[in-house]
This record gives C-alpha cells, sequence and structure tokens, in this order.
C-alpha cells in the first residue's frame, strides 16, 4: 500500500470498530464477512442487513493547517444507521465517551496500533489527541431501506513519520 494511501481516520475506524465489538459483542459474521465501518460510496451493500445489525458509514475532511505542518490535523463524522433506536443510542453515547477524551484516547489509539491487528503503514501514526466536536440524536431516516441514524463528529490530531523534506516515510 502506498504510505499516502490512509489518513489518520482509517486507523482511527480500526480502533473504533474494536472497540464497538468489545463494548456491544458485534461480529463480521452479521456482516457478510465485512467490516461495517465504510465510506459513504459503500453503503448499498449493507441495505439488506437483518434487522439488529447496525452499521456507520464515515466521511472526514483535512483540516487546515498552520505553522506546525507536521501534525495531521482531520475531523471524522461517523453516522450510524439502524432500525433499533436505544441502540443507535448507546452506540452514539460510547463513541463519544470513548472519543471525546483527547490524549487518553490517543494512548489507547497508539497502544492498539502497538498492538493490535494492523498494517505496518498504521504503526508510523502517531495519534495526540481526539475531541468529541458534535454528536446527534437519532433521527427518522427516509432512505437506506427505513434507519434511523445519528452521528458523531470527532476531531483528531496525529504525526506520521516524515523524511528530512517533511513527507511522509
Amino acid at each position: 500500500m502506498s504510505k499516502y494511501d490512509l489518513a489518520g481516520t482509517h486507523v482511527l475506524n480500526k480502533f473504533v470498530w474494536s472497540r464497538l465489538q468489545k463494548e456491544f459483542n458485534l461480529s463480521i459474521n452479521n456482516y457478510e464477512g465485512l467490516i461495517p465501518v465504510v465510506p459513504s460510496q459503500q453503503i448499498p451493500v449493507f441495505n439488506n442487513l437483518q434487522s439488529g445489525n447496525p452499521f456507520i458509514v464515515y466521511t472526514y475532511i483535512n483540516s487546515g493547517y498552520d505553522t506546525e505542518f507536521w501534525a495531521g490535523l482531520e475531523q471524522v463524522t461517523y453516522t450510524i444507521y439502524g432500525d433499533i433506536e436505544n441502540q443507535l443510542r448507546a452506540m452514539s453515547n460510547f463513541l463519544v465517551d470513548l472519543l471525546k477524551r483527547y490524549d487518553i484516547t490517543a494512548l489507547e489509539i497508539n497502544d492498539f496500533i502497538a498492538n493490535g491487528p494492523v498494517d505496518s503503514d498504521d504503526q508510523k501514526f502517531d495519534f495526540k489527541y481526539t475531541e468529541v466536536v458534535s454528536a446527534v440524536s437519532p433521527e427518522p431516516f427516509e432512505s437506506e431501506n427505513g434507519r434511523q441514524a445519528t452521528s458523531v463528529a470527532v476531531r483528531l490530531c496525529y504525526t506520521h513519520l516524515l523524511d528530512q523534506f517533511g513527507m511522509r516515510i
């Protein structure tokens, strides 16, 4: 994989999925072998899931850079789709609690990177903090087979191994 195929969000997604699996007893077996944390263009894959199997769609942006060009700043929005309102609320509240803890969360992500099932390119990231920007309660949703949606927006800061010219290694 190219060193430019990954953003900090992609590494964060792996951490989030690992924690959701543990907290809510989720399994890829309920998702036809796929990890249910996907970019928006992959939504149709999950539209025919059985009831009770929520999935997450993410979008992210790179935030502005100041003189600290070495720090990656991103904002990711996780939209959780499902058909059980209290399950959506629980997952949203869990993500808020998990990701609002700034450097404590960053330490847990870095531990996950060092010891978890990640790629060698993931290990070039070093998270500094995460913070929750906003969260939206479950609302009725007209599409995606009538599922409800809730969302959590998170800002993250990380560094990546760089060469002497400030480019990714």
